[in-house]
């Protein structure tokens, strides 16, 4: 990861220092473990949020007359 970030540095000009590029890295870490985790969570049985509010949509001609 380290080694990324010392490419985009180069590349963009950021000129980061190591204990600025070893913070960020250890962060992204972080992050990723965070995303792992929700990559696992299984949505099978679970509703749309889409399916929750279709008994609370108002047609337009009702929407105009409030």
């Amino acid at each position: 990861m380290e080694e990324q970030i010392r490419r985009l540095s180069e590349h963009y000009g950021w000129n980061l220092s190591d204990d600025e590029i070893r913070r960020i890295g250890a962060e992204a870490l972080a992050q990723e473990q965070v995303l792992e985790r929700l990559k696992q969570v299984i949505l099978a049985q679970t509703r749309p949020v889409i399916g929750l509010f279709k008994s609370r949509r108002v047609d337009a001609g009702t929407r105009r007359r409030k």
